[in-house]
This record gives structure tokens, sequence and C-alpha cells, in this order.
């Protein structure tokens, strides 16, 4: 598939491309859009002169400090070589002048020369490269690793440091955001989970909808959350900022981004180690390694993470598997190049190979209520797993004993729903999830003339395979669920100027192309005819087969044996967009930020689901499903033969003389015809044959806006207030919907924030709190719609209400979240850092009259219940992380510390459809570490425990439901430089 970068960017501003049906709004929009653009690149014109501009009043300070910081960059070079050159003559290891302040003196070596000065000398230097590299692509809050850095971004953000993530071993996105209040992430397996900020983002399982909390590592957007469901290494800073975002940037989100930053290469030599043993056979090997290459022309840092370990939830049909392990493995190696003093490239590139792992199948079951409120059967048909293996009453109060075709078989009902008891689960399908995730970027940044120009070029590859079980050993499902093979390439182009004048700004272009191939497939097993039929089915097949009941096993393991179905969908987009964002200083104290995006998006889903294997019973095929011809013969419900080709008799009639040995079909009995009906019931019905099509595509094109306008004061250095307004939305989809195309509208949020950042007693105290209102119309998630698939069997059938219905990606009239967020730090204790997060978060319904309606209302009549009012699955009202680090030197050359970090959430409602059963309690995980290193950081031996109270807490579900995957885990960790 070929494509064009200027294609991409050309039509994301081209006006021929504009739809009629922007509106007059949109319209003044796009000029305030283009004027605060233009300003901003119009300014690139101003380069060559920038020099004089510079002489002014306002950017004489600015130019000082970079004339002051350049002479002791110099300094601080000329002390480190000359202590390199003093080492060399001695013979001394170069590794030598990598001392840390408590280090000692370095032998050999004058002290008064070796001492606190080569220490600080070489300390300032790594810092200022460090710092000098992380300026890459620098977005927003870039790499800002302590609180007291966002003061001045107006705007809720939490940062979390690596340190902090090290210290008690927080690698995957649960951890990281467990440490940052009002986020939330979204357990699932690895193609399912998602992020949500102010309980906004919670999704299904979709690709053709952009997550609603974007996704940024090492400034490359990712544009699906799963790329970053991995275990994260190395990792220099991550940072939440919640809201609308785009303007300054990336690919834009609408409600919030979490963006991981990853140490980058220095030319200071570095090695770093860290190896941890623990619970359940949990082996985790972390190391960095890099330095100097060419002096002062190519650095470079490897890194990589082996994250291996058994699950808690032993596989009891097969010891050798347990859910959820781990076996992960992924390296990174990054060149920094700086062939001039305004010059610097890095490139990057990323690999986790394929491995598998069980992250799907945690699933433990229950009896499903007997009646519902209104005194009718919840399963009158005999379908559940329950009617099968324990049996069930029927609407006219008989019952009916368990299934012959299941017992003596070594699994029964108690087996089946004592997994909890247990902790463990049994069936028979063992290949798990395998994921890969590889990619590679290159930034570039110019700094000329008092600007930065930056180039980022990425792609990303990222592919998903999954195979599935219904939960039993026996034979019913067979490499079944899903496959996502995804591949992403984004280009950004950027301007910004140097800070000190009246304006300072940032402008730029963000291109995003994607391709993404999903499969969804099914497959059966010998069992999965007696599993599914219906109990009608079942005892016309088996129990009441009488001397045909030969012939009737046969029919009903035939009827779905070795069958496949697979149906592929193909999502394209492509994204071009333009942005610009200014800071307008009128005081020392008053600024005003405004900022706008314009993005025009091109997406097209292409859908078709077919029968790929026919399996043992190919005879019993339908003559078609909605166009897609099986080559079946023609009967009616009774068996009894409609209008045939003589190619169809002639099948017919070797069905009559495989499974009754009968001369053709015309001999059977009607009873014998009736079982045939039966069989081709089965193979046909919904969790058989289902439904099928041909090609099916919808195409969506949009232009969409993002924006914001955010007036601050600084009261004083210790405070800063704010008022920010941001418009964000969110590109709707193109989708199929059972083989009828369909579209999901934007989204549009309208958020305000009212903030204030502050620090206390000589910024020991760090308190930034926040009000925030977000009004969110045509939300996006999953939501009841007509089957049309459904609706026209119904009609062939003569049903008197044939309109039927499923769930399916769509809008939600309107959403508002509103409450409060807080970050602090306390450092006013020695050798104690305290923090205190928290937010108290409504997120609620407001317009929501096409939901889908939970299990226990499934008798109503009326397809949709009306939800308006309600909270949002999966958003809690209180949320808090509390987290506090104590250290100590001892003994000279130890440093003690120990520190723990609690995350807790009031309880929510987990279930989509907002089911009764989908309650969460209140939850609290608390991670801690205590340990003893040495002060130069050589070595440290740290205990670390995650989960500390085997907090469990979980949604109980209809009938089933999935436990917390991760009770209480220590381990040993041994870490350290070289």
């Amino acid at each position: 598939m070929t494509y064009s970068l200027g294609g991409t960017f050309s039509d994301g501003i081209s006006r021929q491309n504009i739809p009629h049906a922007v509106s007059h709004r949109r319209k003044l929009s796009a000029c305030i859009a283009a004027a605060v653009v233009g300003v901003a690149i119009m300014a690139v014109q101003d380069v060559q002169a920038a020099g004089s501009r510079k002489s002014s009043k306002n950017k004489a300070p600015s130019a000082k400090v970079v004339n002051e910081l350049q002479a002791e960059n110099a300094r601080l070079r000329e002390q480190v070589e000359q202590l390199q050159a003093a080492q060399r003559a001695l013979g001394l290891r170069q590794q030598g002048t990598a001392a840390v302040p408590g280090s000692g003196a370095i032998p050999g070596i004058d002290p008064a020369v070796a001492g606190a000065g080569a220490t600080a000398a070489e300390e300032a230097l790594a810092k200022k490269e460090a710092d000098e590299t992380d300026n890459l692509g620098e977005v927003v809050v870039r790499a800002r690793s302590k609180l007291e850095k966002l003061h001045d971004v107006k705007q809720s953000v939490s940062v979390v440091s690596g340190k902090e993530l090290d210290r008690e071993l927080a690698l995957d996105l649960g951890a990281i955001t467990r440490r940052a209040s009002n986020v939330q992430f979204n357990q699932n397996n690895t193609r399912g989970a998602s992020l949500s900020i102010r309980g906004v983002g919670k999704r299904s399982f979709t690709e053709t909808q952009d997550p609603s909390v974007g996704i940024t590592v090492d400034g490359v957007s990712y544009g699906l959350s799963q790329l970053a469901n991995f275990s994260f290494y190395d990792v220099d800073s991550v940072e939440v900022t919640r809201g609308p975002r785009g303007t300054e940037g990336g690919l834009s989100a609408s409600s919030g981004k979490v963006n991981v930053v990853s140490k980058a290469p220095t030319f200071t030599p570095t090695a770093e180690y860290s190896a941890t043993y623990g619970l359940r056979e949990a082996l985790i090997l972390k190391g960095a390694l890099g330095g100097g290459v060419i002096d002062d022309f190519l650095a470079w840092r490897g890194s990589f993470i082996v994250d291996k370990g058994r699950g808690y939830y032993t596989q009891q049909n097969d010891s050798n598997y347990s859910l959820y392990n781990k076996d992960r493995l992924s390296g990174r190696v990054q060149f920094l190049f700086t062939p001039s003093d305004n010059v610097k490239a890095k490139l990057s590139a990323d690999y986790e190979p394929r491995q598998p792992q069980l992250q799907n199948g945690l699933t433990f079951y229950h009896p499903q209520p007997f009646r519902f409120e209104n005194g009718t059967l919840t399963d009158p048909n005999g379908t559940q797993a329950e009617a099968k293996l324990a049996g069930f009453t029927n609407a006219s109060n008989v019952f009916t004993g368990p299934r012959a075709y299941f017992q003596n078989r070594g699994f029964t009902w108690n087996d089946y729903i004592g997994g909890e008891g247990r902790k463990t689960v049994d069936f028979d399908e063992n290949k798990g999830q395998t994921v890969t995730n590889k990619g590679a970027s290159v930034q570039l940044d110019w700094d000329v003339a008092d600007h930065i120009l930056s180039s980022n070029t990425a792609v990303r590859e990222y592919s998903f395979d999954a195979h599935n079980d219904e939960g039993t050993p026996f034979n019913i499902s067979v490499d079944g669920g899903g496959g996502v093979d995804y591949r992403q390439y984004t280009q950004e182009f950027k301007i910004k100027n140097k800070p000190g004048g009246f304006i300072d700004y940032k402008a730029g272009l963000f291109g995003i192309k994607t391709w993404n191939d999903i499969d969804s497939k099914t497959g059966w097993g010998a069992d999965a005819g007696a599993w599914f039929a219906t109990d009608a089915q079942y005892k016309l097949l088996d129990t009441n087969a009488g001397v045909n009941r030969g012939s009737g096993l046969a029919l009903l393991k035939d009827s779905l044996q070795d069958a496949r179905k697979k149906g592929t969908t193909t999502v394209s987009t492509t994204s071009g967009s333009i942005f610009g964002e200014a800071d307008l200083h009128f005081t020392d104290s008053i600024t005003l930020t405004p900022g706008l995006r314009l993005t025009k998006e091109d997406r097209s889903t292409e859908d078709h689901v077919n029968l790929t294997e026919n399996g043992a019973g190919g005879a019993l095929n339908p003559v078609a499903v909605r166009g897609v011809q099986l080559g079946g013969f023609n009967s009616t419900s009774t068996g009894a033969l409609g209008a045939n080709s003589a190619d169809q008799l002639a099948l017919a009639d070797s069905v009559a003389n495989r499974y009754f040995g009968a001369a053709n079909y015309a001999a059977l009995t009607a009873a014998q015809k009736t079982m045939v009906a039966a069989a081709k019931s089965i193979r046909a019905g919904t969790n058989g044959i289902g439904q099928l099509y041909n090609s099916v595509r919808s195409d969506y094109s949009d232009l969409l806006f993002t924006a914001q306008l955010t007036p601050s004061y600084k009261i004083n250095d210790d405070l800063t207030a704010y008022l920010s307004w941001q418009y964000g939305e969110k590109s709707g989809s193109a989708l199929n919907i059972n083989g009828v195309s369909g579209k999901v509208k934007p989204e549009e949020t309208h958020a305000l924030e009212l903030g204030l950042k502050s620090f206390w007693l000589d910024k020991t105290v760090i308190i930034n709190a926040d009000a925030f209102l977000m009004d969110i119309k045509n939300y996006q998630q999953t939501v009841q719609v007509v089957d049309q698939f459904a609706t026209d069997i119904n009609i062939a059938n003569g049903q008197a209400n044939p309109t039927a219905y499923t769930s399916a990606q769509g809008n939600v009239g309107k959403v508002r979240v509103h409450g409060v967020e807080l970050d602090s730090v306390f450092n006013v204790i020695p050798n104690v850092s305290f923090r205190l997060n928290g937010a108290y978060n409504i997120a609620r319904y407001l317009d929501y009259r096409n939901a889908a309606k939970p299990d226990e209302l499934a008798y109503l009549a009326n397809p949709y219940v009306d939800f308006s009012g309600r909270i949002l699955p999966g958003a809690s009202k209180w949320s808090f992380v509390v987290g506090a680090e104590y250290s100590k030197p001892v003994w000279d050359k130890y440093l003690f510390h120990t520190s723990f970090t609690t995350n807790y959430q009031s309880g929510y409602n987990n279930a989509d459809n907002l089911s009764a059963y989908g309650q969460t309690n209140s939850r609290s995980l608390t991670d801690a570490a205590i340990g003893i290193g040495t002060k130069n950081n050589v070595l440290d031996l740290s205990f670390i425990v995650k989960n500390l109270f085997s907090n469990n807490e979980h949604e109980q579900g209809w009938n089933s439901y999935s436990p917390y995957p991760y009770p209480v885990w220590y381990g040993i960790q041994l870490s350290g430089k070289i």
C-alpha cells in the first residue's frame, strides 16, 4: 500500500475538502484558527532578524541567562577534561570519574581537585546534557520530573518520576496511572484495555473508535491505546494531562493525555541494572547502558526488560499454564547526534517479539438468577450452562435434568462454578494471546535565530492474536477469538520561538496514516452442537430420539464440528492537522494563552464475514445467508423439502443415507425429517453460522476543531491562578453493524477549568488545585441500535414484532462531568517526602435514552432503557493517591529508604449496561518497598510488595465475573549502577 505524506497534509488544509455541512460556527472558528496559526507561522519570516529583536529590554535577561549557561557549561567541560587527563596519566579506569556526592575521594588524585568539585562538575554537566536532550520534540510539560516544574502550566497536570516507578516496580499502565488521581486503567486483555480520565474514556472492543485519552511515548502519538499495554522500562517521567488537548501538537485527545518519556542518551557513560525475583516464579530483569561514542557528536543508550512470571490462578486442565502469566521481552536503542551546537537528532527503535500469554479467560461462574422481577424465567429455553450441566425448570414448571451428553466426563456443574473456591480455571484451549509491538522514530531539532524547528517522523506496528475458550474442558469452542494487525505512520513539523518577549508560540503540522486489519474467528468442536442446542433441539436429537438416537447424536455432533467462520474488518484512517498555540504576556503577571487546531479526517471501514471451513456438517448448510451462497438444500422448520435444484436434491438424499441409511430424502419419516431440521437449525443459529455477508464498506469524512483560551494571573512568585476554556472534537467513525453501513457522530467537548498553582514554606509545600466542568455532546460508547440482519429474518418468519436490536458503537446525547482535583507534595519534615493527590468527580449521563437493557431488565418489552441521570460505568466519585518516601544515611556509606503508594477508588459500576450486578465496592491498592543501598547508587537491595493487603474487590456479574488478576505479590530487587 502506498501513501503520500504531502497528500495527508493537503487533505487536512485544502478548502475543497471541507464538507459543505460546515456550519457558520465552524467557519468562524476556521477564521480564528487561521489567524492564530498565521501569527505563529508568520513569525518565521522574522527569523533572520531575530537577533535585533533579542536586543530589546524584554529579551535582554533571557540572552544573559543563555550566555551564563554557555559559560558555565564550558567551565564544567574544562574541569571534566582536566580530571580525565589526570586520571589517564595515573592509569586509572575511566569510570572513576563517575563519582557522585558521598562516594568519597578518587584514589590517586588530589582530593582538593577530585572531591566535590569533580563530582559537581560531572553531575552538573550530565544534568545539563540530559536537559538539553529532553528538549527534543518538547511538548508543554515534557520531561518535567518534579511537581515544581508544573507551576507555570495552566492546566490540571500530574507527573510521576521514573524513580518513583522504579522504587515500587510499577511497570504497566495500571501501576503507573495508579500514581496519578482521577485516571483509571480499565483492565482487560492486551487488546481491550483502555484509559479513562475524569470517568470518561472507558470503552469496549472497537478499533474504529479513537481513544478519549491519548497516549504519547517519547514524542510519538499512539493511534490505539493497546500499543502501550506492555511493560514500561527506563522511564524518566510520566505526565497525565486532563481535559481536551491538541493545540500543542501531536494527536488530539478529547479527555486528556498520558505522556511517557524515556531516559535519553547523554555523553556521560552510564550502566544501570535491576534484577528482581519474586512470588510465583517472577523474574524481572532491567538494564540500560550508554554514553558517548564520539565526543560531542554521537551518544547512545540501550535498554531492555525481561518480565516473566506465573499467574495467581492455575489452569486446572493443564497445570503448565496459569492466568494472568507474564512472558514479556522488549528492548530499545537510541542514538543522539549533535553535528553542531544548534542541530540535534535522535534515532530510536524498539522491539517486543511475539510472546504468548494467557491474558483472557480468567472468569469465574455462578448460577444466574432463576426469575426476573416480574416472575418470568430468565432461561426458559435451557441455553445456559446450568441447564446443560445441572438441569433447569421450564416455563411449565417441569424440571429437566442435566444433559446426558456431558455426564460422566469428569466435569460437573459444581466444577463449573467451583473455580472461585479453587482459585483455578478449567478449559481446554491454552493457546493464549500473542502480541508483538515495534517501532522507530527520528527526531530532529534545529536551533536557528531564536527559534527551534523540529521534525518527528515515526512508524509503529502492532499485532494481536487471541485464541479463546468457553470455560469448560469440553471440545466446544476451538480456535476462536480476535486478531489485530495494525500499522501507523506519523509526521510532525513544529516551530517554537525561544521565550522572553511579548509572545511565545508554537505551531506546526501533524499527520497520521493508519491501517488496521482485524480478524474475528469462530470455530467449533465435536461437543459444540450438544452445548449450543436449545433444550427442545437437544431432546429431539438425543433424549427422545428413540431408535434413531444414534442418528440424532451423529447429527448433533456434525452440526458444528470442525466448522470455521471468519470475519475481517479493514479500517483505514488519514488525518492531517494544523495547530498553533501562543502565550501573550500583557504584563509580568497577566498572560493569555489562545490555541486552535484544525484536523481533516478521512476514514473507511470495510467488513465481510464468511464460512471458511464446512467441517463435518457441510451438507447441513443453509442455501445462503445474506447473499453468501453455502450450497445447502432448501427445507422448512419441519424438514419438508422446498424448491431445490437437482444438485440440492442429491445433497438432501446424501444426508438421508448418511444419517439414517435411507435410499433418499423422501424415504425419511416425518420424525427423521424433523431431526434433520433441528440439526440444520443448530448450525444456522446465532451460536452457529449466524450472520454472513460479502464486502460492506462505510466512509467518514469531517473537519474537526480543537481550541483553548486560557487567561492566567501570576499573583506573586508563589501563586498563579488560571481559568481555562477548552474545546475538543473527537472524530466520528465509519462502521458496519451486522453488514449494514453506519456512522458515529463526532464527539464535542466543552471544558472549563479554574485552577491555582501554589508554593508554600519556601517551596517545601506545593499545592495545585482545580475545579472543572466538562459537557460532552454525542458521547461515543456502546449503545442499543437496530439489528437489520435479525430484523430481516424475523420479517421473513412472519413475526408480529420483527424489529430486533443489538449493541454497537454509537452516540449518547449528552454527558456532564464536574469536580475538583488536587496535586500536592510536602517536603517539610527532613528525609521525608509526602504526596497527596485526590479528586471528587461526578460523570453523569444527561441524555441517554437509547441504552441497552441490563441483564436483570431483559424481560421488559421496550427495546431501550433511559439511563439519563445515571453515573457512567467505571467512574468513581472519590479517588485518592497517598504516597510517602523516607530515606536516611546510615553507616556513612549507605542509605536506608522505604516508601509506599496507596490508590483509593470509591465504588463504581463497571458494566457497560450498568447492570446492578456490575457494581464494584470501593477498593484501595497499596504498593510498598523497603531497602538499603550505597550512597553512590552502585548497589541497592530492596524488598517490594505489590497489593500489600491483597484487595480483590470486583463486580459479581449476572452469571460470571473476572476477579482482580493480581493479588498480593512480593519480591527481592537488586539494582544499581556500574
